[in-house]
């Protein structure tokens, strides 16, 4: 099958329809295509002939270097507590296309510009990660630290060899940053189920004061804050100045007794990743990551400026 931008349930293979129509128990009586998650993929809303209701597709190819990700996906969603803030999956077809179906979730992104209605409901959604996520439910996740602890030295990798546009806040202070972006592993145990991968893409707004947290591809063991702190990025990019992130932070329960530098230090490690990602080859089948990369990286930057009071 040719990739295409606009595949949607009628380009799936027959078989492949046929399998989730089973798994459903209903024919499909109609789909609304949705925009996929990745090139070469299908989202679509679908209406079932039976009961008329309407459920969440989302596939991929089976030999989409993608493929491993939905398939975590399907086995995490499935033994999620029924009461978290996330879609519910309904069935998994893993043949020649990998395909996930929810309960349907139709929602747009929530608004995370300084002002919005939306922030609150975010903000509270995490709070709910945590309070349902807490013991964690799933004993075979990696820990945390574990997992990201060696993913996050980018400091350590750019000072290595130092790229000449690196920004110039970065390079007066790059020893600083080195020692600071592993102080927080001591604060990054914890007993709650993490997403690990929070983004604004994965964040949907279903109606007043409801988000879902989608796309659980890569759950850890930790502590309950570094979810919280992951979104930090995302809203300088959205126009929260530093102080005004500060001060959403210092309102979230989650923080209690966490140490202001452990904080600022995942903020450092955060940057870093960024900082040195953006400077990679672009993913397969994605458009825009690195330059996305690149923004928060310097958006980071200016927040632990000003947490810091380095020059």
């Amino acid at each position: 099958m040719p990739v295409s931008a606009r595949l949607g349930w009628h380009d799936l293979p027959s078989a492949t329809r046929d399998a989730v129509e089973r798994e459903l128990g209903s024919a499909v009586r109609r789909s609304l295509w949705q925009t996929p998650e990745f090139d070469g993929g299908v989202s679509a809303r679908l209406e079932l002939e039976r009961g008329h209701r309407w459920v969440f597709l989302k596939a991929i190819p089976a030999g989409s270097p993608r493929a491993g990700g939905y398939r975590t996906e399907a086995a995490i969603a499935r033994r999620l507590p029924t009461e978290a803030p996330t879609p519910k999956l309904l069935s998994f077809v893993d043949g020649e296309w990998l395909v996930l179906v929810f309960a349907d979730f139709d929602g747009t992104r929530p608004n995370l510009r300084p002002g919005s209605p939306d922030l609150s409901a975010v903000l509270a959604t995490f709070g709910a990660l945590g309070r349902t996520l807490t013991p964690c439910p799933l004993p075979d996740v990696p820990d945390a630290l574990d997992d990201l602890g060696p993913l996050l030295r980018g400091w350590h990798e750019l000072a290595k060899e130092r790229p000449d546009d690196l920004d110039e806040w970065a390079v007066r202070n790059l020893d600083r940053l080195v020692q600071l972006e592993t102080s927080w592993h001591p604060w990054s145990a914890g007993d709650t189920l993490l997403h690990n991968d929070i983004q604004p893409e994965y964040l949907v707004r279903t109606g007043p004061g409801r988000v879902l947290v989608t796309n659980w591809r890569y759950p850890a063991r930790g502590a309950g804050w570094l979810d919280l702190v992951a979104l930090v990025p995302y809203l300088l990019d959205a126009g929260h100045e530093p102080a005004d992130v500060d001060r959403l932070l210092r309102r979230r329960p989650v923080l209690t007794g966490v140490p202001v530098w452990a904080v600022t230090a995942f903020g450092v490690a955060l940057a870093g990743h960024a900082e040195r990602a953006c400077r990679l080859p672009e993913p397969p089948a994605t458009t825009g990551v690195r330059a996305a990369q690149r923004r928060l990286a310097g958006a980071m930057r200016e927040w632990l400026a000003y947490r810091t009071h380095w020059q």
